[in-house]
């Protein structure tokens, strides 16, 4: 995501109070590129994910924008591409869910290609501790290996646990900390399998997310980190 405070100009018709809570979340500076790595259990890097905003409009009372994603190995190989949408108003930032998906190192070596219905998590302009947020659901229908995969995921249980610092080489924020429940469930071949994971998310107000980590059975299974932003 690139060419800082374009938002303001791109987004000119909004009213002076909407562009003062929106104007500072990367997805809406157009042009923009973040870089998020992708780590495993361990905490090795596995690989990235860079986000690219290519169009930030006015959408009604909001400001919306949408976003390419192409996730690249360890070596630096382009893997998978995606695309999400974000929205701001002034009193909610709507992420696409797309964007809480963990990471899974046994499909990182494998073309996903299909679509997703639309659907977003929401982050309140004023959170505090013990809020608790609302959830959401979504499924893709993909093609992997010329073979069909439905996965259907569910984020619930959302609720503000805290407050911490997080510095990366990107920059440093006061985060709020999130935890929640994933719930997955892919079908393959006509076999269904669940998954259950529980996750952490730590999201900086007016800026976005910045940290996630993600759990099964009480073990880390990875996690991801903004190590860069180019505006």
């Amino acid at each position: 995501m690139k060419s800082l405070l374009l938002m303001v100009m791109v987004c000119g018709g909004i009213t002076p109070a909407l562009a003062q809570d929106c104007k500072g979340f990367y997805y809406l500076l157009n042009n923009a590129e973040i870089e998020m790595t992708v780590y495993d259990a361990s905490g090795a890097a596995t690989g990235k994910t860079i986000y690219k905003v290519n169009n930030v409009h006015k959408d009604g009372d909001a400001v919306s924008s949408d976003f390419s994603n192409t996730y690249y190995d360890k070596n630096n190989k382009p893997v998978n591409t995606g695309a999400g949408h974000f929205k701001c108003s002034g009193n909610t930032a709507a992420i696409d869910m797309k964007m809480s998906v963990p990471a899974a190192p046994n499909m990182s070596d494998t073309k996903i290609e299909g679509k997703s219905n639309v659907a977003f998590l929401d982050y309140p302009s004023h959170m505090a501790v013990g809020q608790e947020l609302p959830g959401g659901s979504y499924e893709m229908t993909n093609k992997v290996k010329g073979m069909d995969m439905v996965l259907k995921y569910t984020i619930s249980n959302r609720k503000v646990t805290g407050r911490e610092t997080v510095t990366t080489a990107a920059g440093s924020w006061n985060c709020y900390v999130i935890n929640y429940d994933l719930n997955f469930q892919m079908t393959m071949m006509n076999k269904i399998v669940p998954m259950k994971f529980s996750a952490t998310e730590w999201f900086a107000p007016g800026f976005g997310p910045v940290k996630t980590a993600s759990f099964r059975e009480g073990k880390k299974t990875g996690g991801t980190l903004i190590t860069g932003l180019k505006k």
